[in-house]
């Protein structure tokens, strides 16, 4: 989603018995003392801290949480020597203000959803690809090309996600197919209270877009206000607003949530009578992507780590993992005849993407966009 990403706590969606969510597994982080996972932290500590990291065989990454697999990371390591260092970010708008800062100038690759790639150029942080170095052989030309990033000039796409929703049937008492039939069915007794959305505005604030058919890029403020208005309408319905509680959803406590197919595929694992749809007229595509930073200290070193990446079995290893397709040419046809719910990580049968929308970063809309939350937000407490 263009705010927030679902990221998984183990090996992989089969191997979990009780996933954690990203805002607890950034809480036990934070429990911990530290600001990043995996294999060490940045962040944003003395300047004498970061000279020594950048003289010492690492490469400082700028992630969601948990968002490689455990594997790659060993196995990169282990053939190169080099530490990583992933420091960590909950939302789209924290990366892109902290990159936006002297503390983000030790970074060499961050993962940001296309849509705030044109901002993140207009302010200078991003530095051109350099094509020559990179295996774009290993890479969907479908994700290739996009309006945020014409000629793949600053990025490399790493996964694709959608929009939808996950709900209970018999609770909702029904079936899904439209976001209106999603707003229908917040309202009902037995799911009023039991709703979950994004914490992200645009996230919360699309789906009353996309319900008129309407375009969450405009800039027009009518637009943008007719949207929020009909979630306003049904605020008052939702228990949270964060995206991410799929034990919720697994024990019914939430019957009717906004996620993407990775939230949704964990929680249908673990409870199968869980339906998942992308409801129409429109509903979001999302595809996060590699950059390099302006002043990436360890250039050389950022472009082994993509190629590592970008390699088949890797990028195999991180669909598994994640539960999000790679950009892996053939992807589905590789991935192991076991994989459990193999079509719900592709975004479910039958998705029509050409019915799918992605977000651009319009910086004079966001100010109305955090004023509009806030307005929802204190309808649904009121």
């Amino acid at each position: 989603m263009s705010g927030q990403r679902f990221t998984p706590a183990g090996e992989s969606p089969e191997e979990l018995d009780g996933t954690s969510t990203r805002a607890q597994f950034l809480r036990a982080a934070a429990g911990a003392g530290a600001g990043a996972l995996l294999l060490g932290s940045l962040g944003a500590g003395p300047a004498f801290a970061r000279r020594r990291a950048a003289e010492s065989g690492t490469l400082n990454v700028y992630s969601w949480p948990n968002y490689f697999s455990a594997a790659n990371l060993k196995a990169f390591k282990k053939q190169t020597g080099t530490s990583l260092n992933i420091s960590t970010y909950e939302a789209s708008d924290v990366l892109f203000a902290k990159l936006n800062t002297a503390a983000g100038a030790g970074f060499d690759i961050a993962v940001p959803t296309g849509g705030w790639i044109p901002e993140m150029v207009s302010k200078g942080l991003l530095q051109e690809i350099d094509h020559s170095k990179v295996s774009f052989k290993n890479i969907d030309k479908n994700l290739l090309n996009k309006v945020y990033d014409k000629g793949n000039k600053y990025s490399i796409p790493k996964d694709y996600g959608v929009a939808g929703v996950v709900y209970d049937p018999v609770a909702v008492g029904g079936t899904i197919k439209t976001w209106q039939d999603f707003f229908d069915a917040g309202a009902k007794p037995g799911v009023s209270g039991k709703v979950q959305m994004a914490a992200s505005a645009y996230d919360v604030i699309g789906p009353g877009i996309w319900a008129d058919g309407g375009d969450w890029n405009s800039t027009d403020p009518k637009v943008i206000k007719a949207g929020a208005a009909r979630v306003k309408d049904i605020a008052k319905n939702v228990k949270e607003f964060s995206g991410f509680d799929s034990d919720g959803i697994v024990k019914g406590t939430i019957v009717l949530s906004y996620c993407d197919q990775a939230l949704a595929r964990v929680c249908i694992l673990q409870n199968p009578k869980l339906k998942w749809v992308v409801p129409g007229p429109i509903s979001e595509l999302w595809v996060d992507s590699y950059v390099i930073t302006k002043s990436a200290p360890h250039l050389d070193t950022a472009y082994q780590f993509l190629n590592f990446q970008l390699q088949p079995a890797h990028q195999i290893a991180d669909t598994e993992f994640l539960g999000y397709p790679t950009v892996l040419p053939g992807l589905r046809s590789k991935l192991a005849k076991n994989t459990k719910q193999k079509d719900l990580i592709f975004g479910g049968k039958g998705l029509n993407v050409d019915k799918l929308t992605s977000f651009v970063l319009k910086p004079q809309t966001t100010s109305l966009y955090t004023q509009l939350l806030n307005e929802i937000k204190a309808a649904a407490t009121g």
